[in-house]
């Protein structure tokens, strides 16, 4: 029993080896401070109170009250009397103070008190809350870290990198597609791009960000797609369509819907430019991935110099599929030719 009484009475205690300490929460310690000044107050009042009245009562002697005594002890207890009732103001102002503060916090003021780990709700029930940015979870998903994970590494499925393969999901936050990007940084076998209908994601960061990548000298993207991206400002097409220069792109894809047609005449010429900087898009040892660069405005399969090579395979009906290569008319096609 006696062993029972000091566990019960004792928080701090262990049972094999687990630290089983009880933390106050913060509501609880509010309410003990409030508690403490209350009973501080309490009693510093009725201390003012009891010196309040054993001045201003007459003490009674064999031969008289003290009222007939001396004039200069009325007057220190007429000023003895002045500063208690000053002091009992004061404390009434305090005991309303304490009484004000000792109302329920808010939401916000509990959250500025705990920072950021940790959070009552206005129910005052403890809820854990992460101080981690939202959807910071979904960096660690399997498929963004496999991605992720295979553009630093130079893995092979990433020469012809379809993001829809891997997430599947236009809503994709902006957090997800900063770590594709960051990972793309690094590559140097990527080819083939294709990062269209990301509109929660891909905003006007991230374009400039791919740009940036473009532009390396290690980056080997010639061929993009980079359509239905509609939460671009158009000074960021802008900047994107003039950094092409600076490039390996040769063909590509954007919705009109998105850029204008100067633009388009712009990239028109820069990407033709382009093509003179490099043969990846024409080289026949190259046409394994060649064949699987589709939804351009013009494919670099209908390349004339590549024809003898695709018959040669036994693929040259490539070139009359326009479910394939996703030209204009077909369920998925792009539209327009460069």
């Amino acid at each position: 029993n006696t062993a029972t009484n000091d566990i019960s009475m004792n928080s701090n205690w262990n049972y094999h080896g687990m630290n089983t300490t009880i933390q106050p929460t913060a509501a609880e310690l509010v309410k003990s401070r409030n508690r403490k000044a209350s009973r501080k107050i309490k009693k510093k009042k009725r201390m003012l109170q009891e010196e309040y009245h054993m001045n201003a009562t007459p003490l009674k002697t064999q031969g008289g009250d003290v009222g007939n005594k001396s004039h200069s002890h009325n007057v220190v207890s007429k000023k003895s009397r002045k500063k208690s009732e000053e002091q009992l103001r004061f404390e009434s102002e305090e005991a309303k103070r304490v009484k004000k503060e000792a109302k329920a916090l808010t939401s916000a003021e509990i959250k500025a008190i705990l920072g950021d780990d940790e959070y009552i709700s206005p129910t005052s029930e403890w809820v854990r809350r992460s101080s981690r940015q939202p959807c910071r979870s979904a960096i660690n998903a399997p498929n963004v870290r496999s991605l992720t994970g295979k553009l630093r590494d130079n893995d092979a499925d990433m020469v012809v990198l379809k993001l829809k393969k891997y997430i599947n999901d236009p809503d994709t936050p902006k957090l997800v597609l900063d770590a594709v990007l960051d990972a793309l940084e690094e590559n140097t076998n990527c080819e083939a791009l294709y990062i269209q209908n990301f509109n929660l994601g891909m905003r006007d960061k991230q374009i400039l960000q791919l740009l940036k990548i473009l532009q390396q000298p290690s980056c080997r993207i010639w061929c993009l797609n980079i359509g239905e991206t509609y939460n671009v400002k158009n000074r960021t097409w802008k900047a994107f369509t003039r950094g092409l220069k600076k490039t390996k792109v040769t063909h590509m894809y954007a919705s009109e819907h998105t850029i204008t047609s100067e633009m388009k005449d712009s990239i028109r010429n820069t990407i033709r430019r382009n093509r003179q900087k490099h043969d990846m898009h024409v080289n026949p040892d190259n046409l394994d991935v060649i064949i699987q660069c589709t939804h351009c405005w013009w494919n670099p399969v209908n390349a004339k110099s590549l024809r003898p090579f695709l018959q040669k395979r036994g693929i040259d009906y490539i070139l009359f599929d326009k479910e394939v290569q996703g030209l204009q008319g077909s369920t998925s096609g792009a539209k327009g030719a460069i």
